[in-house]
């Protein structure tokens, strides 16, 4: 006899579920917790069904959780998400079958039970329920053993059952009916007790454990984290110990990264790292998070693009909590556009002969080992104040590249620390790589070439030094200098930023703002400008008011001068390119009669440029 159509769960309760699969597969992320709290307890129902273990059932409900997390972008129609979640739950209970050792045959437990076996409540003073409920609901045929788990643990009704198992309601009514007799009766109510008091739901602890992001605990999870940079195959693998990571201006609290559970643990699986960052804007400074430096472990490389979209997106959401003005980072740079991020500068190189730099004179270089050094450090913010972009140190304190580079450092008459280069022979043939300069630009250059000399290279190679220094200056004056985009792997290497805070990093750079009107026609405009941040998920609206020649930020936006627009605002405030440039490649609108010439005076081009020992 032909069965009926499943009684599935109302219409409404689908779209709702199918809405919430969608969300998830966007990368929501209190969505797929609510995937999770919604079928936790059925997964483990249903994986003791067909385990009869609930330790082995729970590791195979959670380790499918963690695969639908990671392939849930494959699922083509978000309807079909509940047979699908069946589907990966019992290939997860297969593979733990297959490494489980042979039952003891059910014929020899039974005859246990019969001589020697406890009663339910010796059973449960000696912590043997597990094994008794789970050889009682062993005894039933495979379809009766679905129900009866997915029913007690679960605890949903039978139409519920009926569609995770994609059954009519009558079969299920049938089966459920059927079962109960076959339990002995000493261990009946004790299963329904023991499936109902172990279901997930009980606590938050099954479902914070599938997949957790969090900061990491640097006590207890660097020697891990240290662990999977190590194991990648890449040039810098060993530096993270080594002064990247390990003494450096990382911002523990504000990284992330990733549990999963395997085999019943939590293993740490990804790393995302946050570096706090003192930027320049102008003269005016701010607090960036660097984003640099991520890993996963190697088994689970086919999941890399899922589990960053969601590791990232969780840190993003901390650095408005910890106080960060911006984010930046660079390269891979259609990853991060997609969370947000927009094209902030290209990485700056700089290529001259060294026999068009000046000779040293009589200044006395000292080779000191390139780490951290007050002194160093002081030399380099005085000599990069002002230009935007630029970080203050200290930042890496034993060197991003430890025990690459070389310093050569010279003193004043006075016997103080006046300047500093730093570098080593490469990139290409006779080339000298030159990672730092600070101080006079015409003893930075003279120093470059006594060093050159000295490693017979015939040119200097700048890494992103900045267009407007002391140094860039010079450099573009001589016949040999060429300027050129860093490139990775092929590709332009791109610095992007994302605006955290709108209203702090406006009040952070309204001194700078305020000093810039005053050199213009706008010095004793009494007027004001708003700003509006538009985002999918949120917006965020200022008004710079602007009252005796100063600047003040307020809350909202209700002025007839105003530019709106995407996060591509960010490239008005670091002055990327020039305002109209900027305005116009990116649609930003503007409104007001004034309004395009205040701009042009508040935000003109800055160039800005990130050094290689910032992040």
């Amino acid at each position: 006899m032909r069965e009926s159509t499943p009684n599935m769960t109302p219409r409404r309760d689908r779209a709702s579920l199918a809405e919430t699969v969608e969300r998830a597969q966007h990368g929501d992320r209190e969505a797929f917790r609510d995937l999770v709290l919604r079928f936790q307890d059925m997964a483990v129902g249903y994986a003791f069904s067909l385990l009869k273990d609930f330790h082995l059932a729970e590791d195979a409900a959670q380790e499918a959780l963690v695969a639908v997390f990671f392939e849930l972008k494959s699922l083509r129609s978000p309807n079909a998400f509940v047979p699908w979640l069946r589907t990966v739950v019992r290939k997860h209970c297969d593979r733990i079958s297959r490494r489980r050792q042979p039952d003891v045959p059910l014929e020899e437990q039974e005859e246990r039970w019969m001589t020697d076996a406890p009663s339910p409540l010796d059973a449960i003073e000696q912590g043997e329920v597990s094994e008794l409920v789970g050889r009682a609901i062993a005894s039933l045929p495979q379809k009766q053993r679905d129900v009866v788990t997915l029913y007690y643990i679960g605890e949903k009704s039978s139409s519920q059952v009926a569609e995770f198992l994609n059954l009519p309601i009558t079969t299920v009514k049938k089966r459920l009916h059927d079962a109960k007799p076959k339990l002995r009766r000493s261990t009946s109510k004790l299963a329904k007790r023991f499936l109902s008091d172990h279901k997930p739901s009980e606590s938050r602890e099954f479902s914070d454990r599938v997949l957790r992001f969090t900061a990491p605990d640097r006590a207890k999870d660097a020697p891990t984290v240290y662990n999977l940079f190590e194991a990648e195959d890449h040039p810098s693998r060993h530096e993270w110990r080594g002064g990247r990571l390990s003494d450096s201006h990382a911002d523990w609290d504000a990284s992330r990264v990733a549990f999963i559970q395997e085999g019943g643990d939590e293993k740490l699986v990804a790393a995302l790292n946050v570096y706090d960052l003192t930027m320049q804007i102008g003269q005016a400074e701010v607090r960036v998070a660097g984003i640099n430096g991520d890993v996963l472990d190697a088994e689970l490389t086919d999941w890399r693009e899922n589990v960053f979209d969601r590791i990232v997106s969780d840190a993003l959401k901390s650095l408005s909590e910890s106080g960060y003005d911006l984010v930046v980072t660079f390269d891979d740079e259609s990853f991060w556009l997609r969370h947000g991020f927009t094209l902030g500068w290209r990485a700056l190189q700089w290529q001259v002969k060294v026999t068009d730099l000046p000779l040293n004179g009589e200044q006395t270089l000292e080779r000191v080992e390139s780490t951290h050094r007050e002194e160093l450090a002081a030399v380099y913010n005085a000599s990069s104040t002002g230009l935007t972009g630029t970080v203050r140190r200290p930042t890496y304190r034993r060197n991003k590249h430890p025990g690459e580079f070389s310093t050569y450092m010279w003193r004043n008459s006075g016997g103080q620390i006046a300047g500093y280069v730093s570098g080593n022979p490469g990139p290409g043939e006779a080339s000298f790589w030159v990672d730092e300069v600070a101080g006079d630009a015409e003893t930075c250059l003279a120093a470059l070439r006594s060093v050159a000399d000295a490693e017979q290279c015939a040119e200097c190679y700048f890494d992103r030094l900045h267009y407007k220094s002391a140094v860039g200056t010079k450099l573009r004056q001589m016949s040999s200098c060429r300027l050129f985009t860093g490139t990775r792997n092929g590709r332009a290497r791109w610095y992007v930023a994302k605006i955290v805070n709108l209203k702090t990093l406006m009040t952070k750079i309204a001194p700078l703002l305020s000093d810039r009107l005053q050199t213009t026609g706008f010095a004793e405009w009494p007027g004001a400008l708003s700003i509006c941040l538009q985002e999918h998920d949120a917006s965020q609206e200022i008004t710079l008011v602007t009252e005796e020649g100063g600047v003040q930020v307020v809350d909202g936006a209700d002025t007839s001068n105003c530019i709106s627009g995407d996060q591509s605002i960010v490239q008005l405030v670091l002055g990327c390119e020039t305002p109209d440039e900027v305005i116009a490649s990116n649609g930003i609108e503007v409104k007001g009669e004034r309004t395009a010439d205040l701009v042009s005076v508040l935000f003109p081009a800055q160039y800005p440029q990130m050094e290689n020992q910032a992040l």
